[in-house]
């Protein structure tokens, strides 16, 4: 039996008609035919005989994405992308624990460190890894404005994908109103930025205004290294611990022979989803 789905034809050897999975995912081009959907297609399938057909249908639809993808997210690892897979963190849930909270980017592992300070981060591009807790899409970013210059003063912040270790390419980004001091939280953004739990991405931060705010960030001097940095690195702490793209602007792509590998601590984001 032939059928079509993300633009090609596939066959399995004497399969019965899909009711589940070409029929969910037919409409989809493998290019832009993410982990979590595959994922969620297959969720309710019960591992049985009945189901094998479907079953098969699921590995080779996966196996064609990944292979289009030209990464392996979801097959060698769970959901794990160019930065590789890291310890598991607490998701994030709206409803399943006592509150509401928020998951910190700038103080979860492997990268974060809890120590704060406050600090004016310039105008330069500028990024730091994470890796995401959900495979969702974002809701809500905020950050903390300690001190504000006044008048016009906006910042913009970003998500990038990351491409073995470095940061490659903008998934969206939101701009915040920094005029004033305070927490500050964004849900509009650029576009959908969707992220898959377990997986690295790198966060921005590009100041788009003359007046240039003080954020909270951590403190640089107790934060781990990104593996690369200048030779200070080998008498001071906090070398190696930033990426500086050296723009102005927030890049669709990060050009890797443009950056610096800097010593400022990590901007403090929360992000919901």
């Amino acid at each position: 039996m032939q059928t079509r789905v993300g633009g090609v034809t596939v066959s399995l050897p004497d399969a019965t008609r899909s009711d589940r999975v070409y029929a969910l995912l037919q409409n989809l081009d493998l290019e832009n035919l993410a982990f979590a959907t595959v994922q969620g297609v297959g969720n309710t399938l019960n591992i049985e005989e009945m189901n094998e057909d479907e079953l098969r249908r699921l590995v080779l639809v996966n196996l064609a994405r990944l292979t289009v993808a030209g990464e392996w997210n979801g097959l060698l690892t769970a959901a794990s992308g160019g930065g590789g897979q890291a310890g598991t963190l607490i998701p994030y849930s709206s409803s399943a624990y006592s509150a509401d909270y928020m998951e910190l980017l700038h103080t979860s592992a492997p990268w974060g460190v809890t120590n704060n300070a406050a600090s004016n981060l310039g105008t330069d591009l500028l990024l730091w890894p994470f890796v995401a807790s959900n495979s969702a899409d974002l809701s809500s970013m905020s950050i903390y404005v300690s001190y504000s210059p006044g008048g016009t003063c906006t910042v913009q912040v970003g998500i990038y994908s990351d491409d073995d270790g470095v940061p490659k390419t903008l998934l969206g980004y939101g701009t915040f109103d920094c005029s004033s001091s305070g927490m500050k939280t964004q849900t509009s953004f650029s576009s959908t930025i969707t992220l898959e739990s377990g997986t690295q991405y790198w966060y921005s931060y590009l100041s788009t205004s003359t007046n240039v705010p003080n954020l909270e960030r951590t403190d640089e001097g107790g934060l781990p290294t990104l593996g690369a940095g200048p030779d200070t690195g080998l008498y001071l702490a906090g070398r190696g611990t930033s990426v500086d793209a050296n723009v102005q602007t927030q890049d669709a792509t990060i050009t890797l022979s443009g950056i610096s590998i800097t010593d400022i601590g990590r901007m403090c984001l929360g992000v919901k989803y």
